[in-house]
């Protein structure tokens, strides 16, 4: 997007301008609920901001007419590549426009995270310079917040794609459908369950208990065709940036150790703990051979008896076992991780950890 030099407002902004941001896979019908929202936003001053990885922005033309402006962002992530042209984008909203609120379409595989950074943080702190020839990187603190993030979920679809074993085509953090899928449900404020008119009954369900599980702070709304009222999406003020970036807080929720309502449902949890270190062999052999299939998702860390606190992360088939720094205290490591499914056997699951000790 090549960004005009800045100009001085006709009236200068009095009012931070609230941003609502909608996430989601691609599918999941987030450019319907986007049409929705506008058509019934009545005398609602809303401009609109689309998304899309490709180089054809073809949602945008999707997009029904606004009295305010829309802007096309294409062939980047405004999660990474287009985070400058996003702080341009909204600039040029802010100087040329008298706004009530930004509407944000995310492409299907950004990071609800880096983009609400983009407006919590100042053009330093995210570390980006303009490119060449373009004028300085505006600083939007003060001038928006952000109102909600919205990640719309096609309830029919989701735990087949959560449960793939490949990686996102075209993603440059070879990140695997499951795990794009946990990153967008955990930082969301409001988890929209579109297309309930074609996922059955126990999906929906276990979709229900397991972001209440995964993000037990967001508002979860049921949708057919995207068909929500605008009060229930905008203006909530629902988003709280110290809240939202605690991504393992359903981890400090289970270890309350009280029963989950989704054991009614077959969906439930299990914490297991060591004080003894892993076997780093006897770990590796049996993650090999797979976790059980009734575990949907895992979190935590483990410790190798070297020194190093190991994050576990699991989504669907796909398991990653990464380095995350060194214990404080080495004499007092412990692993924990925290198992989601439909009917755990945790008799089970600690005998099969328990096996790979050292």
């Amino acid at each position: 997007m090549t960004s005009p030099a800045p100009s001085a407002p006709a009236t200068p902004p009095t009012r931070s301008v609230p941003i609502t941001v909608l996430c989601g896979f691609l599918g999941a019908g987030k450019t319907t609920l986007l049409n929705h929202l506008l058509t019934q936003a009545g005398g609602l001053k809303v401009a609109v901001i689309v998304n899309e990885f490709g180089a054809v922005n073809v949602d945008a033309s999707l997009v029904v007419r606004t009295d305010e402006q829309t802007i096309e962002l294409s062939n980047g992530c405004i999660c990474c590549t287009l985070r400058g042209d996003l702080l341009y984008a909204v600039d040029e909203l802010l100087r040329t426009r008298d706004l009530d609120a930004i509407l944000i379409e995310s492409t299907g595989i950004g990071e609800p995270l880096p983009i609400a950074q983009s407006f919590c943080l100042t053009p330093e702190e995210l570390e980006l310079a303009p490119e060449a020839g373009q004028p300085e990187l505006p600083n939007l603190l003060g001038r928006v917040h952000v109102d909600a993030m919205v990640t719309v979920v096609d309830s029919a679809q989701f735990f087949t794609l959560w449960n793939r074993t490949d990686e996102i085509p075209g993603d440059d953090f070879g990140r695997g459908f499951g795990e794009l899928l946990a990153e967008q449900i955990e930082f969301a404020d409001l988890v929209v369950l579109n297309k309930l008119d074609l996922a059955a009954a126990e999906d929906v369900q276990s979709l229900r208990e397991l972001v209440r599980i995964t993000n037990p702070r967001a508002r979860v709304l049921e949708a057919t065709r995207g068909r929500l009222e605008v009060a229930e999406v905008l203006n909530v003020g629902l988003f709280d940036m110290d809240a939202a970036s605690q991504l393992d807080a359903w981890v400090a929720e289970l270890e309350k150790e009280h029963t989950p309502e989704s054991e009614t449902y077959g969906l439930g949890t299990h914490i297991y703990r060591a004080a003894r270190p892993f076997d780093p062999e006897r770990l590796h052999a049996m993650l090999a051979g797979g976790l059980p299939h009734s575990v949907i998702r895992s979190k935590g860390w483990v410790n190798l008896g070297d020194g190093v606190a190991t994050l576990w992360n699991h989504t669907g088939r796909q398991l990653a076992l990464e380095q995350a720094g060194t214990w404080h205290r080495p004499e007092d490591a412990f692993s924990e991780v925290v198992f989601i499914g439909r009917d755990l056997d945790s008799p089970a699951l600690d005998r099969l950890l328990g096996g790979a000790l050292a």
